[in-house]
């Protein structure tokens, strides 16, 4: 980057340590600290939600999977509405009669304090795993556009999200949300018209549309009832209803949002523009990576967004990448002149051409992909290098440094949040309960400030450690999907079912995450050859019996919760309070 972007960046990156710090001093009081004194307005509580969502995830993640495959995806986030809607019914009304700090302190009263530990011990697990992914996910654009190794990249990403979590608590992390949202949506927007604008003008919108279309990389709806498969209208409609139902009114990081407003009125607004807002954002981003195909198909792209780095390291390799550097130059040509053909005339024939050559393009690209994972020995994509290549070699000087901002601000506005969501369930449901209410409010809030800090430094390590993957929002579902499920059945269980017990609550929790585990392992064992996990005394041909998709893994710990709950319940009706 320039001198210029540098000075953007680092001037954004100064603002935000002080916007987020300078109101460290009022927290006098753990509620302070932790729920900024339940004064919060809605519509800051309502881009605060946003922003934890819609991380720098949703900026590499979400463009790459648009760009690689279609725009499927955001069927995923179809139930949002429907999800936000019985949240507003429901839990909202309970957590504000209850005043609570935590999700998870409000099971003790009916479940005992086993049940409140165990669940909210899930959540310490789950978020602290998907914390280290958050973190590690800019760190791809930064070591690529500030050409820096990523380990100090990461290092960047983590200390600053800390620092200024860590001095300026649930007040801090609100405020700087609200202007990181703002950024973020900047930079989208900004992306999506520069590429609108350099387009061919034979093209324009239409053409690009026309061409995409002609790809079905338009295709946003699947209506197809089919368990393995990641993306279609029933799993975006029932599978995620039951994912995003827990993690907006289960999942401490998102209930500590609306916690901080002052009524039940504003709680639910502050839940409702995420309902009216998600889904088309989301399409919207989905759309800029289809624009960022087709932009591609008229401007120089590698056949690797990674770069052709490791080089090949024997004779036959050699030979391998030079052919395949060939054929993808003649294929990337090709494409081009039978795209402008194809839009230019508008039948069948040329359509089908270009349809064609872009096959014969992909071809190569895949075969680049497969020699580098070759080389590495291990598997290889670029899924999530797509959307930095386009800003490192197609955004003005001035903008780059912006832009870059904007995914800082969406790693900031997800890390901060987590963060102060870990202490204050580490604080309240743990310390604080097993140690008693001994202590001065300002022992806690120095407490929590200190369990911040480990936090922070927790998730830090475990980003360095972590590998790459194939795309970063996957993995951050795929890992709530294990967990997300069974604790939304316990929150049924409370809510719902008058003579669900402790004991039968907690056994529940357990039978439903073992289920989940144990479903699927033994799908993912049958759809990669070996059945004697579900048919020892049978031969089944391989690939008859298909993965089922994670975002079904959230139905299935939901109901075996609920119905071993309610049996476990109903022979041991005695109520336990431990």
């Amino acid at each position: 980057m320039s001198w210029i972007d540098w000075s953007v960046l680092i001037a954004f990156l100064a603002y935000t340590i002080w916007d987020g710090t300078r109101r460290g001093k009022d927290s006098s009081t753990i509620e302070d600290y932790l729920l900024a004194n339940r004064s919060m307005p809605w519509w800051a509580a309502g881009l605060s939600v946003m922003a934890t969502q819609a991380s720098a995830i949703t900026f590499i993640g979400t463009t790459g999977i648009a760009y690689v495959e279609d725009m499927r995806f955001v069927q995923t986030y179809l139930a949002i509405p429907f999800a936000m809607i019985f949240i507003c019914m429901f839990l909202v009304p309970f957590f504000n009669r209850m005043q609570n700090f935590t999700a998870y302190e409000v099971l003790e009263e009916r479940f005992g304090l086993k049940t409140r530990l165990v669940t909210s011990g899930l959540f310490l697990i789950s978020r602290g795993l998907a914390l280290g992914v958050v973190i590690a996910a800019p760190s791809y654009v930064l070591a690529l556009l500030l050409g820096l190794p990523l380990n100090i990249t990461i290092l960047i990403i983590g200390v600053i999200a800390t620092f200024y979590t860590t001095v300026g608590g649930i007040a801090g992390v609100i405020t700087t949300d609200v202007k990181q949202m703002i950024i973020m949506m900047f930079g989208l927007v900004f992306c999506f018209f520069l590429i609108w604008t350099n387009l061919p003008e034979e093209v324009g919108f239409d053409g690009a549309l026309y061409l995409a279309g002609s790809l079905d990389k338009l295709t946003a709806l699947d209506l197809n009832f089919d368990l393995t498969e990641k993306y279609n209208v029933w799993s975006g409609l029932i599978a995620a209803f039951f994912l995003m139902v827990s993690y907006f009114g289960t999942d401490q990081t998102q209930v500590q949002r609306y916690l901080t407003t002052d009524s039940v009125k504003n709680a639910r607004k502050s839940l409702l523009m995420t309902a009216y807002a998600k889904v088309p954002m989301q399409f919207f981003i989905l759309l800029l990576g289809v624009m960022l195909y087709i932009f591609f198909i008229f401007n120089s792209a590698p056949a690797s967004f990674r770069g052709t780095e490791p080089v090949a390291q024997t004779d036959q390799q050699q030979i391998a990448e030079q052919k395949i550097l060939k054929d993808y130059e003649i294929a990337h040509l090709s494409r081009k002149e039978a795209a402008l053909e194809a839009v230019q005339k508008r039948d069948a024939q040329t359509q089908q051409l270009f349809v064609e050559s872009d096959a014969a393009m992909n071809e190569a690209r895949d075969a680049e992909l497969a020699l580098q994972a070759e080389i590495r020995q291990a598997d290889v994509n670029d899924t999530n290098y797509i959307f930095p290549y386009f800003i490192l070699n197609h955004v003005p000087i001035g903008i780059i440094g912006l832009i870059v901002a904007g995914i800082f601000a969406a790693a900031l506005s997800s890390i901060d949040s987590e963060l102060n969501a870990l202490t204050t369930v580490s604080i309240v449901d743990w310390y604080q309960r097993l140690k008693g209410d001994l202590h001065t409010e300002a022992h806690y809030v120095k407490s929590s400030r200190g369990v911040t800090f480990f936090w922070g430094a927790l998730a830090t390590v475990s980003a360095l450690l972590m590998g790459e993957t194939r795309s970063i929002i996957e993995l951050v579902n795929q890992i709530g999907s294990y967990f997300y499920g069974s604790i939304l059945g316990v929150f049924i269980l409370l809510l719902w079912v008058k003579r669900a017990t402790g004991t039968g609550a907690l056994t529940g929790l357990i039978c439903g995450m073992l289920s989940v585990f144990a479903f699927d392992r033994l799908f993912y064992n049958a759809a990669s050859g070996d059945h004697s996990f579900i048919f020892p005394w049978s031969t089944i041909p391989d690939g008859y019996i298909k993965a089922i998709e994670f975002l079904w893994l959230n139905p299935v710990g939901t109901f075996m919760v609920v119905i071993v709950g309610i049996g476990v319940s109903l022979i041991w009706p005695r109520r336990t309070n431990s």
